[in-house]
């Protein structure tokens, strides 16, 4: 009986081992990302979306909770230059299979997806990027963009993903933590509890009671350097990055340092 046990539990083992070996997240691309061809009017464009996966996969609950966060990831840290190569495949299944050939084989994507699935496959030895909350805010008031100045003289201001003042004021990129502040802040921009809407729009009211500049280049990039410091110091901002860190950590690749 004794010899019996051993035998079932080396087996347990061996099973464990080579389902854990077996999750590998680049393997799941086929499941997780979508591409097709969509037109507006008469403009045909590519649309790249992120999907939920199987509840047998490793990953479902990460996937299937953070499904804008994964895509974040996509649309700026892959290699979007196969993008008229795609565009000119006209079968559907082809251009699907060269899509996620493309992300199988783009190296810095997958270092940054492994890095998000890290947390999962090696629990009890991982060891998490740690950083502070003033770094968590630096990043997210770089999505709270001033565009442009009109004709009129009024501020026009947009948070998209694409629009932001990350690549002019960061020299190394936190991959991981801008798609988690990016994420927070779309997620919430109508919200109830959380209006990210109101609160820029009450920095932009701000903005009038200063005159920033007489030339509009220049009065554009002073609102713009005023708008990051309204937000920086934006208690529903802070709060609201707290909260979602709270609710996301189990998922986090990163440790929010309070003190």
């Amino acid at each position: 009986m004794k010899q019996l046990l051993l035998i079932l539990t080396i087996g347990l083992i061996t099973v464990n081992s080579f389902s854990q070996t077996d999750c590998n997240i680049v393997n799941e691309y086929h499941q997780i990302f979508k591409i097709e061809k969509q037109k507006y009017g008469e403009r045909e464009y590519l649309m790249k979306t992120v999907n939920s996966i199987d509840s047998n996969s490793c990953f479902s609950d990460l996937v299937n909770n953070n499904g804008q966060y994964i895509d974040y990831l996509r649309t700026h840290y892959s290699d979007n230059s196969n993008y008229e190569k795609l565009k000119s495949i006209s079968d559907t299944v082809e251009l699907q299979n060269e899509f996620i050939r493309s992300l199988e084989n783009d190296t810095t994507f997958n270092n940054e997806m492994n890095k998000l699935t890290e947390k999962i496959l090696n629990k009890s030895q991982y060891i998490p990027d740690t950083i502070t909350i003033d770094e968590l805010l630096n990043i997210a008031v770089k999505f709270f963009s001033i565009i442009r100045i009109t004709e009129k003289g009024d501020y026009q201001g947009k948070v998209c993903t694409g629009i932001n003042g990350l690549k002019q004021t960061e020299k190394v990129r936190k991959p991981q933590v801008e798609a988690f502040c990016f994420t927070t802040i779309f997620n919430n921009y109508r919200g109830e509890q959380f209006n990210m809407y109101n609160e820029f729009v009450k920095g932009i009211k701000e903005l009038y009671k200063i005159n920033l500049g007489i030339e509009n280049e220049a009065r554009l990039l002073r609102a713009q350097g005023a708008m990051y410091m309204f937000m920086r110091n934006n208690e529903a901002l802070k709060e609201l990055l707290l909260f979602e860190y709270e609710n996301k950590k189990e998922y986090l690749p990163f440790v929010l340092k309070l003190n």
